[in-house]
């Protein structure tokens, strides 16, 4: 009976591997198990403590999750550093105005969910080391405080641009063949007349080909690019991609991928990814096509504009000047865009901007695409 217990410290006890119900002690205010290397398990009412301020569990490398769901009214500070085998962060069930830094640090944490909203009163969250790590929710723009540190020296992602927006179904491909990111996203007008959708699989062994090509082939390099053409009849079926690079100075780089289609100067879809680099090039593409037929001009060319934007929103570091940047460099490479065959007519889509078109050896695939490089 812990009826009167306020602190529970275990630090550094190695045995410990599991820690039972806290449900008896409501009062409790600090819980440290920092360097309980065999800590596997931990009773889920650790989730509902109101009078908890301090939950610390460094270096438990062998807990794999803290709770399902949590609501700590009164927690000001969540410090999981090194708890190197911890795959996914809790639900957080409700507003948690209390909460002011959260450190995980080396964590195996994959996705961050969209209830860290909750947090609305955060003000640090520490991402070091979070090898897994490659996306953070949309939501966190809710949180108007909050600085998100990656790892590069002191320097803070701060700020994330704000969309009113949903999530879609898988609908960009970023980095390798088998990561998927989600792509949040705002509709001009509930009647949008195109949507982005995740890229067709069977297209990969041909990017990838294409892909061994580009990189042969030094292009100029900028932060803004837009591939321009023209449709009639409708709205063709396309495959856009573009590739980034950076160079750091160490560490990771928090970057903001934006993605813009206007048809005849109006903007008809605007799409925003927040993701995290990590020292090479990142790859990202994804299918274009019409929702609806005869919403554009049949007989008349329709003019398309399809802009790709990449950011850092970094914040400056006033206490070390020295820290405000730690990229050497950071680009998009090229832009590329693909256009189906099937289901098009090559006579009804017309290309303005200067381009070259890469030969690509025939394959066994169903579905066959030809490639303009901006």
């Amino acid at each position: 009976m812990l009826g009167s217990l306020s602190i529970i410290n275990l630090e550094d006890c190695k045995f410990l591997t599991d820690l039972p119900s806290l449900r008896e002690a409501p009062l409790l205010t600090t819980l440290r198990l920092d360097k309980c290397s065999n800590l596997v398990n931990i009773d889920e009412s650790i989730g509902f403590l109101d009078k908890l301020c301090l939950l610390s569990a460094q270096e438990c490398t062998k807990l794999k999750t803290l709770a399902p769901c949590i609501m700590l009214t009164s927690l000001e500070t969540l410090d999981l550093r090194r708890c190197e085998s911890l795959e996914s962060f809790p639900e957080v069930l409700g507003k948690m105005e209390k909460i002011r830094k959260i450190y995980l640090d080396g964590t195996n944490i994959e996705k961050l969910p969209f209830s860290i909203r909750n947090f609305v009163g955060l003000e640090l969250l520490s991402l070091k080391g979070c090898r897994r790590l490659y996306q953070l929710p949309d939501s966190i723009s809710m949180i108007r405080e909050v600085k998100v540190l990656v790892g590069y020296g002191h320097g803070t992602y701060q700020n994330f641009e704000e969309l009113s927006s949903e999530v879609s179904e898988r609908a960009m491909l970023i980095g390798g063949y088998d990561r998927y990111l989600d792509m949040y996203y705002s509709y001009i007008s509930p009647n949008n007349a195109i949507q982005v959708c995740s890229p067709n699989p069977i297209m990969h062994s041909d990017f990838r080909l294409l892909f061994q090509q580009l990189r042969k082939k030094k292009k100029h390099v900028r932060r803004e690019s837009s591939i321009h053409f023209s449709f009639r009849n409708k709205f063709p079926k396309i495959a856009v991609c573009c590739l980034t690079s950076a160079v750091f100075q160490k560490g990771l780089m928090a970057m903001n991928f934006k993605f813009r289609v206007f048809i005849n100067e109006s903007m008809q879809f605007i799409a925003l990814s927040n993701f995290i680099e990590r020292n090479r090039k990142t790859t990202l593409w994804c299918d274009v096509e019409g929702k609806v037929d005869g919403v554009f001009s049949e007989q008349e060319w329709n003019k398309v504009e399809i802009v790709f934007e990449l950011g850092f929103p970094m914040q400056r570091n006033r206490g070390n000047e020295s820290a405000t940047l730690s990229f050497l460099r950071a680009s998009l490479d090229w832009t590329l865009i693909g256009v189906y065959e099937e289901g098009n007519n090559k006579e009804d889509i017309e290309f303005k901007d200067p381009m070259s078109i890469f030969p690509l050896r025939s394959t066994s695939l169903p579905t066959s695409l030809y490639y303009v490089v901006v």
